[in-house]
């Protein structure tokens, strides 16, 4: 294949450039490419054809295992520790609960002091906050939760820990 570049402006060409030569290594690169494709496929076949049979084996005991486990999860003792899991659960969402309806109740209670300026009543306010949050919450869990709530809003989907009214009062 030769080309001929674009012309100088007297109107001779610059050169021609003969590409011949990259045909052979083109055909290389592209029958190499097909030796990898098929090398890879023989590969694949060879090491599919010769673990049959632990694969097999594999998917034996993963359905024994899973069968096994299904079974645990149906036991009297299981069951009995769900339920201790579920009523801790609603446990922590009654205290929760009780905490947030606390603290908007004395929020307001702090907002209607009128001897307070607004600065106090802000202190006040967060100070009420980390109190109750150190009620609840070791240093890991309140620092996680003050990052969580600084980095802004968010939709939390499941119980109905606080209602609406609450939290627009926040």
């Amino acid at each position: 294949m030769t080309e001929r570049l674009p012309q100088e402006s007297n109107g001779q060409s610059k050169k021609l450039v003969n590409l011949n030569f990259l045909d052979r290594e083109a055909q290389l690169y592209k029958a190499s490419k097909n030796t990898l494709v098929e090398t890879s496929k023989e590969i694949q076949k060879a090491v599919e054809h010769n673990t049959k049979q632990e694969i097999e084996e594999v998917n034996v005991a993963i359905k024994k295992l899973n069968d096994k486990v299904e079974r645990i999860m149906k036991t009297d003792f299981v069951k009995e520790r769900q339920e201790k899991i579920e009523a801790a659960q609603q446990q922590m969402m009654r205290s929760i609960k009780e905490a947030a309806d606390t603290f908007f109740k004395v929020k307001q209670v702090i907002r209607s002091k009128e001897n307070l300026s607004t600065q106090e009543k802000l202190e006040y306010e967060e100070k009420l906050f980390h109190k109750i949050l150190d009620k609840f919450m070791t240093k890991e869990e309140k620092e996680l939760f003050t990052r969580i709530i600084s980095a802004g809003p968010m939709l939390m989907l499941g119980g109905d820990i606080l209602n609406s009214e609450n939290m627009l009062d926040m």
